[in-house]
């Protein structure tokens, strides 16, 4: 992943609670981006959860 320093924080920032329900802007960078920032948080994780999810929809498309 080739990502901003500025747009990881950026990122950080609008999927830091795991509570909130996720974004649906996604792309692929994003997804690995956040699956893994929220790894290991355990299955109530919204953003952990969503993430992995488009990741395994769109992992063949690359």
């Amino acid at each position: 992943m080739q990502t901003s320093l500025d747009t990881q924080d950026l990122w950080r920032t609008q999927h830091r609670d795991c509570a909130a329900e996720p974004s649906t802007d996604l792309d692929l960078d994003r997804a690995l981006f956040i699956r893994s920032v929220h790894a290991g948080h355990g299955p109530e994780c919204r953003q952990y959860l969503a993430a992995a999810a488009y990741c395994l929809e769109h992992l063949d498309d690359h």
